[in-house]
């Protein structure tokens, strides 16, 4: 078994005719072979729900190889996962080779159901380079992903395929492939992709969008420090955000530009949250930087919330108000137009460039020496974690106190702090008691449902106003929201009294 570490670049065609005259290439003769690949699963699709890639490849005209890969880690174009290859024949199976019993069981049950289900034909010209004291084999593939038709189902489908994969043949250090990847993505306008072959050959053949995918569950465990604590929920936060990109730069359906708002959000959040232990330099340059790029992805998911929530149940008890249906003409042209602001700003070179760029410093961040001083750096995760946590309760606490005067203002204060101690408990969800916690998040559920309603009504407000020709909601519209403004801060306060009383469930 090898440990494979590869770093993959979207490319157009013209990129790629650039790229064979871009200086980091200079001097290097490179290699050109023929790669033709046939992609195996069960009917079930058995190997793809645990995240395994088999195929059979033929390399230029003779040689063939048997490849099994596993589910991949990594966000930014780098995926590092674990590979076994030997040569075959056309069509032979022998998972004897396969070092881990259990896959390699696995994989022998699987054997007398397995059917191709797609295919990818390319040439790939390669360059073996020297950076950084490790060796990387630039490949520049060009061709296409076949689905393959089987008996019943739609017919075959082709998408064209051109990419660049970095790979690192020497070396422990992703770093030099990062360096690579930056120097030419800078020079070439290239966007770091996520999703392999045999994800892209796998949606083909499904001929869909992928859904839009939410948050992945925590990846610390109690062993990890706090940095490696941070820099493991870090790649999963742009994981989440690169597998809605496509989504939302089609511009078809809201969610994704939602839940690729949530996955910077929770990245901020996580830079707040894990802050003693960073290095300054290393937050102040890039918590700024994520900022800004969470409001270019503009006030879409706002405009839906607006239309499907407030406006729509108004809409329903008043059929036919003139003033509901200027409101309902102008917010779905306001957010047809965010939608689409969304979808440019995750097309821009901007974003690109803070993808590699973050990604290779997440690598490199170790804990400051300030940090050091104060033990934060060396404290256990538990300890790190219960330390954060009873921060934000305490906040929590000083602002309900505050409660019965409360104005929107200190009440989007308090919405807030909740989300910042959601996001905490999440993220440290795995070194905590289960059955404690899942009862404390449910009251915390359960409020910050309630001051995210609440925050709806003053953001309804805000878009009216923005929209509306007299530049305010008429008195129907008003008498509405305030209506169900006094109703949720009613509710809201016996809530509060009942998740005060919880026990905390890292104490």
């Amino acid at each position: 078994m090898s440990t494979e570490i590869e770093l993959k670049l979207r490319a157009s065609p013209t990129q790629a005719r650039r790229l064979q005259a871009h200086p980091a290439l200079s001097g290097n003769k490179p290699q050109k072979y023929r790669l033709l690949n046939t992609y195996y699963d069960t009917p079930e699709m058995d190997l793809r729900q645990r995240g395994i890639a088999l195929r059979l490849r033929r390399k230029g005209w003779a040689v063939w190889l048997m490849t099994v890969k596993c589910a991949a880690s990594g966000a930014a174009g780098l995926a590092q996962r674990s590979e076994w290859e030997a040569p075959t024949q056309p069509g032979v199976f022998d998972f004897g080779l396969i070092t881990d019993a259990g896959l390699r069981e696995f994989l022998e049950s699987c054997h007398p159901r397995l059917q191709p289900v797609f295919s990818t034909d390319f040439t790939r010209t390669a360059w073996v380079l020297e950076r950084s004291g490790s060796l990387v084999e630039l490949a520049l593939d060009r061709g296409k992903i076949n689905a393959i038709a089987v008996a019943g189902g739609a017919a075959p489908v082709s998408k064209p395929l051109c990419e660049l994969e970095l790979e690192l043949l020497e070396g422990a250090s992703p770093d030099a492939l990062f360096e690579l990847a930056i120097a030419l993505a800078t020079d070439l306008h290239l966007h770091p992709e996520m999703a392999s072959k045999a994800e892209r050959g796998y949606a083909l053949a499904d001929q869909d969008l992928a859904k839009p995918v939410k948050a992945f569950a925590s990846p610390v465990n109690k062993g990890m420090s706090p940095v490696d604590a941070f820099r493991s929920i870090a790649l999963s936060c742009l994981m989440q955000l690169q597998g809605n990109e496509a989504g939302a730069i089609a511009g078809k359906n809201p969610e994704y530009v939602h839940q690729a708002r949530v996955a910077i959000r929770r990245l901020r959040s996580a830079f707040r949250l894990f802050s003693p232990v960073l290095g300054v330099r290393f937050v102040e340059v890039y918590s700024p930087r994520w900022r800004e790029m969470a409001g270019g992805l503009g006030s879409a998911r706002d405009w839906d919330v607006f239309l499907m929530e407030t406006l729509a149940p108004l809409e329903e008890a008043f059929p036919g108000d003139p003033d509901l249906a200027v409101l309902r003409a102008r917010g779905e042209a306001t957010k047809a137009r965010a939608q689409a602001s969304a979808g440019i700003t995750l097309k821009q070179k901007e974003y690109s460039q803070l993808l590699l760029a973050f990604s290779a410093a997440l690598f490199r961040v170790e804990p400051p020496t300030i940090a050091a001083r104060h033990k934060s750096s060396v404290l256990s995760l538990r300890k790190f974690a219960a330390r954060r946590l009873q921060k934000r309760a305490e906040m929590i606490e000083g602002l309900v106190s505050q409660h019965a005067r409360m104005n929107a203002e200190r009440r989007h204060e308090l919405r807030i702090a909740f989300k910042k101690l959601r996001y905490a408990l999440e993220f440290f969800a795995p070194i905590l008691p289960r059955k404690r916690l899942m009862a404390y998040q449910a009251s915390l559920a359960s409020i910050q449902d309630l001051l995210g309603t609440l925050n709806d009504q003053v953001t309804a407000s805000r878009l009216i106003k923005e929209v509306h020709p007299k530049g305010e909601p008429d008195p129907l519209t008003r008498g509405w929201i305030a209506g169900r403004t006094q109703l949720l801060v009613m509710a809201l306060s016996e809530e509060l009294r009942g998740f005060l009383s919880n026990k905390k469930p890292w104490q």
